[in-house]
This record gives C-alpha cells, structure tokens and sequence, in this order.
C-alpha cells in the first residue's frame, strides 16, 4: 500500500470513530421552525414567512416565531434567541417553552402560547439566530438564522391596534421646490397589530412605536374582549403590557364610534379614556358633522376647519363623550374656539408620563376614508396625539421603506458620549499611537538591521534580538497604558427620576458606563434604591452603542439575558469586557411613590383660587433621600417659574408663587442649553453651516450634562428651517407637550442633584443615588456585594405636581 493510500485509510478510519462516538442527536429533527418574523407587524399578523417586520435600532423588538411540530416532544423545552450587541457581543436569551402534547404535524404560532421573544437591534445587518433544544441542551430543531434591517431612530412609526387606519395620508407640501413623497417621503411608517395574541407582553416590545392608535371601529370583538374585560393570564400580562407602555411615557390614541357601546363595557379600559362614554347613550348617529383642528406649525389661535361626512350621506356613528373623574383637556373643539354648545370630539390627558387623546369617531372606515380632508387630519392626529416636531419627517431627507443607514439622534450619544469620559483616564489619540507604531516598525526593522549588521556583523543573532525587542515593547507599552488608565474600576451613571404622586408611580431611566481596569466578566442588574420608591417593578437593562455591522465578532463571547416567567432583561449575565475597555448600558426602572414605611415621597397641596381658576396657590415638599434639589424651576399654564433661590430643601414645604414667568418655550430656548447638549458630539458640531468660533466652542464631555433638552427636548427647538428633533430614541421623557398654556391641572417642578464623585459604593449607592447597582451578583442572589472602585452620580428629578 502506497503511503498517500495509507494515510487516505488512517482519515477514513478516524472519522468514521468519530462518527460512531458521536451522541445522536435523535431529537434534532423534532421541530421545525417554518417562520421567524422580527418587529412589529406590517400585516395584519405574523405568517409562517420570514416576514420583515419594523424594528428600530436600540430600541427592544418583539420576536414572532411558528414551529411544525415532526415527532412528540415530551420534555421541557427552550426557545433560544441568539443576536449581537453594539459591541459585537452575542447576547442569548432563554425562554421556557412547552411542547408537550401537542401532536406531530401540527402548526403553532409561539406567541398564541403565550410565547414572544425580544431582541434588541443593534446595527444595520444584524442577524438573530432562533433555537429550539431540550433543558439540557439537546437540539430541537435546526438554528434558524433571519437577517434584520432596523430602521434608524429618526424613521416616526404608528402602530394601529385593532382595527386599520383608514386612507391614512399626509399632507404633501413643497420642501426646497419639490413635492415630499407620500408619508413624509418615507420618515412615517405604520404597522398594524389585529390579533389580541400578537399584542407584545412586555411594556418595552411597543419602543420601536413613536404612536399608537387603538381603533376600536372594525376591531374584533375578541381583540376588545381581551383587552378590556378578559381576567385570563396572557390577557392581563398583554394588557398590563400596554398599559405601562404608556405610563412610561407611550403616546396613544384611542378611536371610538361604531363600538362605543362596547367600549363603555370594557372595565379595564376605563381609567385610560380621558373623556367617559355615556353610559346610557353611548353614541349618537349623524350624517355629517363640523370638525375644527390647530392648524400645523402653528399657534393654537389658527384653526383648520372641515367636514366629516355629507348631508343626507350614509350615517355613522359618533361615540358621547363626558368629563370623567379626573381632569383632561379638550382638544376639539380647540381652545381657541370653545363652545358649550357643541359637543366634545376630542380630549386628551397625561397617564403617568404617556399622552392619551379620545377621538369620538371611527378612525379605521368612513367616513374619515372618504373625507377630503383626511390627510390635513391624520397629520393632526400625529402632531397632536404623539409628538409634533418628530412627526413632520425629521431631517425631511427622502427614506425609502426598508432603507438602512447608520444616523443616531444627537441626544443619546451625548449623554453615552459624557459617560464614557473618565476623570484620570487620559484618551491617547490615534495621531500618537500611529507615532508609536512607526517607531516600533522603524526599530524592528531598519535599526536593528544596522546593529547587526554593521555592529555586530552577525544577522543569525536576530532569533535572539527580535524576542527580546517585541517582549520589551509590549511590557513598556503595558506598563505605560497602565499608567495612563489606570488598575481601578470606575462607573459614570446618570439618573432622571419622574415622580407622579397622582397615580402613585416613580420612573427611572438610567445611563451608566462601566471601565474595566482588566479583562473580566461582569453580572450587571440595577435597581431602586432604599428610599427611593417602595415596593420596586421589575427593572429593564441592555448594552447601548453606536449601530455596528451587526454581526458576532470573530472572537465568540457571549453573554445572557436573564429572564424568568415574570421578568425579562432584569440583569445581564457574565457581560465580558476588556481590558481598559468601557461598556455602555441603559436601564429603565419604577417603583410605587412611597417609601418602605409607606410614607409619600412627594405631597402636595395645590388649589385653584375660587376667584381666578387660571391661578395655583399652596404648598408642596419633597422627602425624598437627598439633601436639597437645586437648579429648580416650576412650570404651569405653559409659563416657566425659576424658584427662589433655585432650591427645594428636603422636608421644608415650598409656598409656589408663580409671579413674574417666562413663556416656557421662551424660557426653554433661551436657558435649556440645546447647543450644549448637542455640541458634544462631534457630527453635530461639525454640521455644514456651524461658524469656526462655535466648532472651537465645544463643552467639555466631563462636564454636567444639561438635561432640559432631554426633558423639554421640542420646547427648546426654535421654529427655523432645518431644525428638527433629535431625541428620537428619547421622546418618551420629552414632555413639552404638557407645556401648554391650558394645561392647569398640574404643576411640573424639575431640579437636579449636586454631581457627586467618589467611591463607587459611596456615590453610586448611597441615598443620593436613585439607582442601585449590582455587579457581579444580582437581586435574585440575595445581598448585594459593595461596589468597589472610583464614580460619578448625576441625577435629575422631575415633578408632577396635582391642582385641584
């Protein structure tokens, strides 16, 4: 036998061992996954196709997924969701899955079992992985892969529930000459939910939707049964589901007219509504009626006027609507022509920190379909229920459906920008380290040549120069980066509180970057701290970054998204972070508005004085666990009040004397710091038409982070061409809405917290902390270990203070 045939026998031997030595994988054949679909619905449900539905990049999507069952899985499974992070990190996330009894050839859609996955988009080319296994890891099915094109934060998504928009249009007006194309030439998309089991069952699956639109006209009466009345444990974690998307700051608008008689039966619906459905006459019926709207870009003084319906036309129903217990404002007829005689078609109010306006018709068939005013309409739908500004198209630069691009909204990377700057860090530039490496070349090369060629006469001596050259290198270049970075843990975090003694609610959103001074894995979870709001909800954390390819590093790290039956993405398991590397996170968070011995927070007394009902007179006080609240400014009636002295100290009541204010946009403009904000990043500052002496201007990334163009982000915009908004992956904490001058039923205080820095376990945990952080073991771990190393706390505090 010739030796090439000897060594053919010897592979053919070794992989047949391996063969026969291999576990089957008797169970890899028992389920097929016949459809992944990624984002929200843009049918009117998920197929067993791939179908591309609308996810944003950052923000949490849902995941569809449809199995074939082949043969009978009698033992616990697991859905397994594999994507990558901003940095290129896989993340898995678990979720228990019962198959058993199902039989072989049937078909099932996961989220009809109570089912749905999530994924955070990460990049413009992401790719999600979907597994099915047994608890011990035993394969199910074959790794479905999808390919994912998230839309950019910018792109203005509506989401109908229930029922359709009907002939949903925009206005088309002329930009620089040229007609905008349909649907602000692509920047609005819609996406359409039918089927009640489709609905996202956790309140973050609804951050791809900047707005949505509960149509109850053509809405089935199981979607509405559901959803308002239904005590089944996937319908209340669906509706719990949307109904703290909203509290946390979603905008809705809910459509009644043909169903109002069973819209006023939904129970649960109830409180949402910011006008009440007669009881007894839920609806009227009428051919046509007069409608008058604020007109776009406008002062709420201009007026639009048109009419719905046609005399002696088809007639359509019209739902009663009444004041109910709380206070709402009435949005048409508009403020600038109210009338007792003309009945209430639109009203809306706050629901914790989300927008909820009624309409008192159908939005989802005629007559709006057929009203020649419909797209002038639906754009006041948009302005007036979500946000106004991010609604007209951002930027106004064309987006086809689908399009993929790599913009972020300036607001967010400012803010990541700011906290990924550590004090005694020093940030080497690449101009030095492209020196360094020149030098390096130059050493290897030329002048070692010369040493020993011309010195020493003997090249064979490289094998012993070259090692010791490239070993002293990398021990000089270790010991310089360590004397730069640094061999301590540091955290910046930054904290915005909303506190809502009204409904009883605080919520957090949190920031926080972590520097590892060493290669290492990190269990990263965040909660309320002691103080700070009692019982706690269940927390939401995830990496943030800039969109990357979306794609695994060559280097297979991962790490896992803790989930559980009841929460999902409360901490994050085993995150590796490398050495004198940052990582960048988000959380959202809330807890109940008292504190553990159920004493409030916030207390106010407010009223309206008998003789001039536009005033507010009374006192309020904080108790929460800090000192004093500085930088404190009121705002009422679309009027900005600084606070004397701009401090509210901790226990002393505040008499509110709202003399001599400020128009709240005025005031914003002028003392929000937008430019601040925004200049930090460096796209921004470099924008074409930014004057040289600016570009030189540019704040420090250190320096305090002035938040009131986060949280008044359109009432700092000025009403100029090319100004358009840029928080778009923030625009649930923008409330300028609430800033109007027929807003009196509430009064919003904002101030900030004194920047502290320090030890970590003293400045990011102690009582001046909102937020506490875990590392290395969470909550369900029992107690916390101290944080060790250097931090920077920033927190800020908005009020919303009642009048009666």
């Amino acid at each position: 036998m010739s030796t090439t045939a000897f060594r053919r026998e010897c592979v053919v031997t070794v992989f047949a061992l391996l063969l026969v030595a291999a576990p089957p994988s008797q169970a890899a054949d028992a389920v097929k996954i016949t459809g992944v679909s990624v984002g929200l619905p843009t049918r009117s449900r998920p197929t067993d196709h791939n179908d591309p539905g609308v996810a944003k990049f950052g923000a949490w999507a849902p995941v569809y997924v449809s199995l074939e069952i082949l043969s009978a899985v009698r033992e616990p499974a697991e859905l397994v969701l594999e994507a990558p992070d901003p940095d290129e990190v896989n993340t898995i996330l678990v979720l228990p899955l019962d198959l058993n009894g199902i039989a072989p050839g049937r078909r099932v859609a996961l989220q009809e079992r109570g089912v749905v996955g999530y994924v955070r988009p990460a990049g413009r080319a992401s790719e999600i992985t979907v597994t099915v296994r047994t608890r011990t890891g035993e394969p199910l099915a074959v790794p479905h892969r999808v390919p994912l094109r998230p839309r950019e934060p910018l792109q203005y998504v509506v989401l109908a529930l229930g029922g359709a928009p009907a002939g949903f249009e925009l206005p088309r007006p002329l930009l620089g000459g040229t007609e905008v194309g349909p649907l602000r030439s692509g920047r609005v998309e819609v996406a359409h939910i039918a089927n009640f089991d489709d609905l996202p069952d956790h309140w973050f699956g609804y951050e791809s939707a900047d707005l949505l639109l509960l149509n109850t006209g053509t809405a089935t009466d199981t979607f509405l049964t559901n959803l308002g009345e239904a005590n089944t444990p996937d319908a209340i974690r669906r509706r719990e589901a949307l109904l703290e998307a909203i509290r946390r700051g979603g905008r809705i608008v809910i459509a009644v007219g043909e169903n109002a008689h069973r819209v006023a039966q939904l129970s649960h619906l109830q409180p949402l509504l910011p006008y009440a459905i007669h009881p007894t006459e839920p609806a009227r019926t009428t051919d046509v009626v007069g409608l008058d709207w604020s007109a776009a870009g406008s002062t709420q003084a201009d007026i639009k006027s048109g009419v719905l319906g046609v005399k002696g036309g088809p007639p359509f129903k019209m739902a009663n609507l009444i004041p109910a217990e709380k206070p709402a404002r009435v949005v048409i007829p508009p403020p600038a022509r109210p009338s007792k005689e003309r009945p209430v078609i639109a009203a809306q109010k706050a629901w914790g920190l989300g927008r909820v306006t009624v309409i008192g018709f159908d939005l989802d068939g005629a007559p709006l379909a057929d009203s020649p005013q419909r797209a002038e309409f639906w754009d006041w739908v948009l302005r007036e229920g979500g946000a106004f500004r991010a609604s007209l198209g951002g930027d106004g630069k064309p987006r086809p459906p689908g399009a993929l691009t790599e913009e972020e909204d300036e607001a967010a990377v400012a803010i990541r920008l700011s906290n990924d700057a550590f004090d005694g860090v020093a940030v080497v530039s690449f101009g030095w380290i492209a020196v360094f490496i020149g030098l390096y070349l130059l050493l290897i090369g030329p002048v070692e040549y010369f040493f020993l060629q011309r010195i020493l006469g003997r090249l064979e001596l490289t094998w012993i120069t070259f090692p010791i050259i490239v070993l002293t290198v990398s021990v000089l270049a270790y010991l310089t980066a360590d004397a730069i970075k640094g061999h301590e843990l540091r955290i910046n975090k930054v904290d915005v509180v909303e506190i809502d003694p009204a409904s009883h609610r605080l919520y957090g959103t949190t920031w926080l970057t972590i520097f590892s001074p060493k290669i290492d894995t990190y269990t990263i979870a965040l909660t309320p701290n002691d103080g700070w709001g009692h019982p706690p909800l269940p927390t939401t954390i995830a990496a943030i970054g800039a969109p990357r390819a979306g794609r695994s590093g060559i280097v297979r790290r991962k790490y896992t998204i803790h989930a559980t039956q009841a929460t999902l993405a409360d901490s994050l398991i085993d995150v590796p972070i490398q050495v004198w590397s940052t990582k960048a996170l988000a959380a959202n968070w809330s807890s109940h508005c008292a504190t553990d011995k159920s004493a409030s927070l916030v207390s106010a007394d407010l009223i309206h004085p008998p003789a001039d009902r536009s005033k507010v007179v009374g006192t309020f006080r904080h108790d929460l666990p800090v000192p004093a609240l500085t930088d404190c400014v009121a705002f009422y009636g679309g009027m900005a009040y600084p606070l004397p002295g701009a401090v509210i100290v901790r226990g002393q009541p505040v008499r509110l004397v709202l003399d001599q204010g400020t128009p709240a946009v005025q005031w914003l403009q002028t003392h929000g710091q937008l430019e601040n904000l925004l200049t930090r990043v460096q796209s921004y500052a470099e924008r074409p038409g930014q004057r040289l002496a600016q570009r030189q201007q540019l704040p420090s990334l250190a320096g305090p982070l002035p938040l009131w163009s986060v949280l008044f982000h359109e009432g700092t915009l000025k009403n100029e061409e090319g100004v358009y908004a840029r928080n778009a992956s923030l625009r649930r904490l923008d409330q300028s809405w609430r800033l109007v001058p027929d807003n009196r039923d509430e009064v919003i205080v904002v101030g900030r917290v004194p920047p502290r820095r320090g030890a970590a376990e003293d400045v990011l945990c102690g009582p001046d902390s909102p937020s506490q952080l875990w590392l290395n073991n969470g909550p369900r771990d029992g107690g916390r270990t101290a944080l060790p190393g250097i931090g920077r706390q920033e927190t800020w505090v908005r009020l919303y203070l009642p009048v009666r």
